[in-house]
């Protein structure tokens, strides 16, 4: 089972998120990303996300996303992240 975003990627969940997020790169050496719940997204959302896998990758930790809702890939193609984020498998 992957870390999952939940519905909400949003400035209201980011600082739940984060801590969430620290605790697995603590512990893990690999993180699987499921952001297919996710209907709501923002900027500081996308920022959050676009961080922790700059994070990984100066870690060395994997960074795999398991799903990712239309809702996601469209936010992502706005702000021009989809290939940053890791999300072209998802993209149209």
């Amino acid at each position: 089972m992957g870390f999952s975003l939940g519905e909400q990627l949003d400035i209201t969940q980011v600082m739940d998120i984060k801590d969430r997020l620290q605790v697995e790169l603590e512990q893990s050496d690999s993180l699987l990303i499921d952001g297919s719940e996710v209907s709501r997204v923002d900027a500081p959302g996308l920022q959050l996300l676009l961080t922790a896998k700059t994070v990984c990758q100066n870690q060395s930790i994997n960074w795999k996303w398991q799903g990712a809702s239309n809702e996601l890939v469209t936010a992502a193609k706005t702000l021009g992240l989809v290939g940053p984020l890791g999300l072209n498998d998802f993209a149209d």
